[in-house]
């Protein structure tokens, strides 16, 4: 048997009674850090399915994976404060628990002692333990004789521990607890609505234990019940935003819909919203005026409102129960979420209302209107007439000078009053070479040629015009252009007016 020193004077007061007091999570909320902690330590062995379970005891909580383990040096990084193991886990694109924190601020939340047990897949026969017994730290985070000979141990395996006969892993439990005793089923229901994404898209098993009456409960993945004809697919309207850290474009992925039953009594409506597959904010609600996504304030007749969103471009806040709103990624997203959370929103309300007619109507046109666009978009061609190799992306529109630029789903919307009169307008994005478009729903050209009983040639053939005279604005306002260039650039987009594709020959 070998002993390992333990520092716990890393420069700050953490580990002190006061310290750990202020950094506490709610207890479900710290289960649920310990165990995205494991998720980040899976094994990438692919005969291995990735094993987490929390065991819930009356006066003890334990939570142990099958992942790659500790050596000592590991196991001293993991307990001292923002210090991660990175040459083990994940990069930070995929992290769940993301702030070197988790395991410190989630333990000491849960209880005042600490008994760890990890084996690495890089030692063999070899089993690292720590037992901390915080109330024997001194409450100014100097120095006390318990605090200078914390130490570890390095044994052989022990086949009688934690582990078993697990040829790695981590168990980390925590007795002493600081907190109201917790169920194993409202342990099992909060990890299945964090986690639902894992357990269904990355095939890995998390078990709660009831240890006190012996029972296993697996979880699994949560289907929120909608209906169908209701749901807006945001994978569809190609949205993207720079990544906060990286600056690169990622996409946003998720669903809205109308859920089958209003949960407006228990507030259990509104948005979750995930990072990397993991739940950073369940059933946000927050209005736009405050910061948050929705555009309209909570009420109980928005209580249908529901959507699954991905945002792995913007950032949590520090405990990963929320994301942070003065980022600039944040703020694109609620700008560019608006128009189709706006749109389940009002038409909760109209169910609420009882007119389920004028629900069906409001999303079928949403459907309508998408079908519409991308059968427009469809129909633009990437004009190449240089000789030059141009690199950009395939549905990038190349100009004559080698230029390009790329036009994202455009948008059926009210504009402004300032606005109300144009047909359309448009934004350009340098940065990203992105061209945005913006069909007023309310401008005379606009109401005079659609109606609830237009089919999606019609919407298809307004968005193609829309579409025409935003690019001849364009390129003569910001690419240069003379008007009769830009003339005969746009002319020759207009191929869908008399192709069989889309052209206005059909029929």
């Amino acid at each position: 048997m070998n002993k390992f020193q333990i520092n716990l004077n890393v420069g700050n007061r953490f580990w002190t009674p006061k310290g750990l007091g202020a950094m506490g999570m709610e207890p479900t909320q710290a289960i649920a850090e310990l165990v995205a902690n494991s998720l980040d330590w899976r094994t990438e062995n692919e005969n291995t399915k990735p094993l987490i379970q929390v065991i819930i005891s009356k006066n003890s909580i334990e939570v142990k994976d099958n992942g790659v383990g500790m050596t000592a040096e590991e196991l001293q990084n993991a307990i001292q404060v923002s210090v991660a193991n990175d040459n083990l886990r994940p990069s930070l694109r995929v992290r769940k628990g993301m702030f070197g924190m988790g395991m410190k601020v989630a333990c000491l939340s849960l209880g005042w002692k600490i008994m760890i047990h990890t084996r690495s897949l890089s030692e063999k026969n070899i089993e690292h333990t720590l037992l901390l017994n915080t109330r024997e730290l001194d409450s100014d985070g100097v120095s006390n004789e318990y605090r200078n000979n914390i130490a570890g141990e390095s044994t052989e395996e022990l086949l009688n521990g934690p582990l078993s006969n697990w040829t790695s892993g981590t168990s980390i439990l925590i007795e002493d607890l600081s907190h109201r005793s917790l169920t194993a089923v409202a342990v099992r229901d909060s990890l299945q609505e964090i986690f639902s994404p894992e357990i269904s898209i990355e095939n890995v098993s998390i078990q709660v234990i009831d240890r006190e009456n012996d029972i296993e409960y697996n979880c699994g993945k949560i289907e929120v019940p909608v209906y169908p004809e209701t749901i807006i697919k945001l994978d569809e309207l190609n949205l993207f935003i720079n990544d906060e850290v990286t600056g690169n474009p990622v996409q946003v992925k998720g669903w809205l819909g109308l859920m089958k039953t209003s949960s407006s009594g228990l507030g259990k409506w509104g948005l979750h919203l995930f990072k990397n597959n993991q739940v950073i904010e369940r059933f946000h609600q927050l209005p736009s005026r405050l910061g948050g996504l929705m555009p309209k304030n909570p009420h109980p007749k928005f209580g249908r409102t529901y959507g699954e969103i991905h945002l792995d471009m913007c950032v949590p806040s520090f405990h990963k129960v929320g994301f942070d709103y003065s980022k600039e990624s944040w703020k694109e997203a609620a700008e560019i979420l608006e128009s189709s959370i706006t749109t389940i929103m009002l038409a909760s309300e109209e169910f609420k209302a009882g007119d389920h007619e004028k629900v069906k109507e409001t999303i079928k046109k949403v459907q309508k209107n998408k079908r519409a666009i991308k059968k427009a978009l469809s129909n633009v061609i990437p004009t190449v007439t240089t000789t030059e190799k141009i690199e950009a992306p395939e549905n990038a529109i190349i100009l004559t000078t080698g230029d390009w630029f790329i036009i994202v789903d455009p948008i059926i919307d009210k504009l402004g009053e300032n606005e109300k009169n144009k047909p359309w307008i448009y934004h350009f994005r340098k940065e990203s070479r992105e061209l945005a478009i913006i069909i007023n729903e309310e401008s005379p050209i606009h109401r005079n040629l659609i109606n609830s009983n237009s089919d999606d040639k019609t919407i298809s053939l307004l968005v193609s015009w829309a579409i025409s005279d935003c690019i001849l604005l364009l390129l003569c306002e910001e690419f240069g252009y003379e008007l009769k260039d830009a003339v005969a650039f746009r002319d020759e987009q207009l191929v869908w007016l008399t192709s069989e594709k889309g052209g206005s020959n059909e029929g």
